[in-house]
Formats: C-alpha cells, sequence, structure tokens
C-alpha cells in the first residue's frame, strides 16, 4: 500500500517472448515500469550460437547444449540472426566511415564494434523491445561480447525481421 512499482523482472528473449506477447512488456511501459529482462539469451539458445548445423555450438568437448529437435525448431530464427549480423555489420561499419569523414580533422570517431555476432543482435533485439538485460557474465569473452553491443541498434525492419522468424519458429514448435 502506498509503494509504487518501478520496475518488473521476467524472463524473456528471442526464443522465449511470452512477456512480449502477453502484453507484460508494453503494460510496463504504459505504467512507467522499467522491464528488466532476465535471462536474455535464454540460456545460449536465443545466441545463435547454437544452431541445427552447429548443435555443440563448436566448443570442445563437442557435447551437443540442446536436443537437435529444438534446434531444429528455431533454424530459421538462426538464419535469420547471421543474416542480420551480417548486414547489420555492414551498415555499422559504412556509418563509421561516414563518421570519419564528417569528422576530418576534428578528432577521432569514437569506436564502435564492427563485429556483429548473433549473440548481439539477440541482445539488441531486448533493448529494441524497451527492455533492459539483465546478462549474467562469467568471462573477460563474454563481457567483450556484451560490449560490442553499444553503439548501434537495430532498425525497425531488422527488429520485424527477427519478430517474423520468431513468430514462424513458435508456429511450427
Amino acid at each position: 500500500r502506498g509503494v509504487q512499482l518501478t520496475s518488473n523482472q521476467f524472463d524473456f528473449s528471442l526464443t522465449n517472448r511470452k512477456a512480449l506477447k502477453s502484453g507484460l512488456i508494453k503494460s510496463c511501459k504504459a505504467q512507467g515500469v522499467i522491464p528488466f529482462a532476465s535471462n536474455p539469451l535464454d540460456n545460449g539458445l536465443a545466441t545463435g550460437i547454437y544452431t541445427s548445423s552447429n548443435p555443440s555450438g563448436s566448443e570442445a568437448d563437442g557435447r551437443f547444449q540442446y536436443p537437435l529437435k529444438v534446434l531444429d525448431k528455431w533454424a530459421e530464427l538462426h538464419s535469420v540472426q547471421e543474416a542480420l549480423a551480417v548486414r547489420v555489420k555492414t551498415r555499422v561499419q559504412r556509418t563509421s566511415m561516414e563518421d570519419r569523414e564528417f569528422r576530418g580533422y576534428r578528432g577521432p570517431p569514437p569506436k564502435i564494434n564492427t563485429d556483429i555476432t548473433t549473440t548481439q543482435i539477440a541482445m539488441n533485439y531486448i533493448v529494441a523491445k524497451g527492455c533492459v538485460p539483465v546478462v549474467s557474465i562469467a568471462t573477460p569473452k563474454q563481457a567483450e561480447e556484451l560490449i560490442g553491443c553499444m553503439g548501434w541498434s537495430l532498425t525497425d525492419e531488422e527488429v520485424q525481421e527477427l519478430d517474423n522468424a520468431a513468430d514462424l519458429c513458435e508456429m511450427n514448435g
């Protein structure tokens, strides 16, 4: 009583969009509540690293993180993530070059990651949906990859492509 909710934390990722489909994210934003997305990479499934063509994620031990049936279900989404990583990389590189040319002699442009990964696509999707991702980082490599999410974002069209692919995967599941 008398206490206002300022944030709400729930599971949300490209492969677990229940909070989006139920209207929870929209409701949070409408009420001024900050939506925090727990498990934004869905234990690795949303990263695009584990795919039906690479079920071990190129891990040295060769163990499959997920059953092939699960990876097959998300194959279309993983393909879209891979294509977007290439497209976003090209866009970010072009923008970076244009910034350099525009700045001329006024100093160096800010360093922005141009090695876009499918994991970064998944993280920027969460941000594009208006959520703050809550990520567990266990290694310096993971930290570097997450830092690489900064300085660029997905376009509305790219977000829609991901939504369409995820919708298709959910229907096929």
